[in-house]
Parts: C-alpha cells; structure tokens; sequence
C-alpha cells in the first residue's frame, strides 16, 4: 500500500511540473506559464504576423482556453507591428467584432502596462451583441499586443472570471 501511494505522489509530481512548463514563441517575442486547467493554440507563427492565420484571424496569434461551469474562458492575443495596428483584423476573433469604446483605464501587472477596454463582442453572422470582453493593448519595445479576454457566457463578466481570466494574462511574458 506504502508502495501504491508513493507511486501515485511520484505520477502527480511529474505531471504537476509537466504542466507548468514555460514555452517560448521567439517569432512573437512572448512567452508563458500556463496555469492549472488552460490550454494553448498558437496560430500563424511565422516572422511575418501579417500573412498566416487562421479561422479566428488571418494574422498570427495565441488562444489561451479552459473550460469553466459557466462557459469557456478565452485569452486571445495577437502581436502586431506598429504598421499592423491599421489592420482591422485584429478588431476580430473569428466572427466576433470588438465593439470600441472611448473609455478606458491604465494597469500594470507584473510584465505590461495595459491600456484596458470594456466593451462587448457583436457577432457578424446575426449582427447581434455577443459575449462582454476586456481588451488590453500594450506596448514592448517595438512590438504591440492585443490581448482579448472573455467568457462565453451572455451574461456579465463576474468578479471571479474577470480574476481567472487575468490569471491567465499575468502568465504571459515578453521575452527580453
């Protein structure tokens, strides 16, 4: 029985630091930790951000997603060049339109000053609001980033989402 137990504290240690290893996008100058539970695609990865993609953006890109009991958590982040902020793609994630607002607050986390924005998705297809989302913008160096963050939920974004959404953002660093 000793034997059993020490085995299976073995198997959750190795897995536990498994999943906590760091992983580098040199292309995005980015890299990150990904928390208990969230997953990650990157999308589009090549030196030129402007021509690969994918369904969600003919861009490159990272989606960050984890499975909630109040709908699915999405991160979403494109690096861009400066000349690539015109672009309105990065106003998208797949059918989804970041409705801008004028209003918006500074924050700082460990890693970024953010420029943050609260505002909603409207969905193209039916031209209906859609799910509430934060958008952060952010400058390092000579690379910018877009970050979206939502729930897919219809209702508002609660404290407790808002926070693992968040959690997810602060395991995102610049490489240096």
């Amino acid at each position: 029985m000793k034997h059993y137990i020490f085995l299976s504290l073995c198997a959750f240690s190795i897995s536990f630091s498994l999943a906590q290893k760091t992983t580098k996008v040199k292309e995005f100058q980015l890299k990150y930790t990904l928390p208990e539970s969230w997953n990650a695609q990157a999308f589009g990865v090549s030196e030129s951000w402007e021509e690969a993609g994918n369904h969600i953006c003919h861009c490159s890109g990272i989606l960050y997603t984890k499975s909630g009991k109040d709908g699915k958590m999405n991160v979403l982040i494109y690096p861009s060049t400066a000349s690539g902020l015109d672009s309105a793609k990065r106003s998208f994630a797949g059918t989804l339109r970041f409705e801008d607002v004028q209003k918006y607050e500074k924050i700082k986390n460990k890693y970024f000053s953010f420029e943050k924005k609260r505002s909603n998705f409207t969905d193209t297809k039916t031209n209906k609001k859609s799910f509430d989302v934060i958008r952060y913008f952010t400058k390092v160096d000579a690379h910018f980033y877009i970050v979206y963050a939502w729930q897919e939920n219809l209702g508002l974004l609660s404290p407790g989402s808002e926070k693992e959404l968040f959690e997810m953002i602060n395991a995102i660093e610049p490489m240096n």
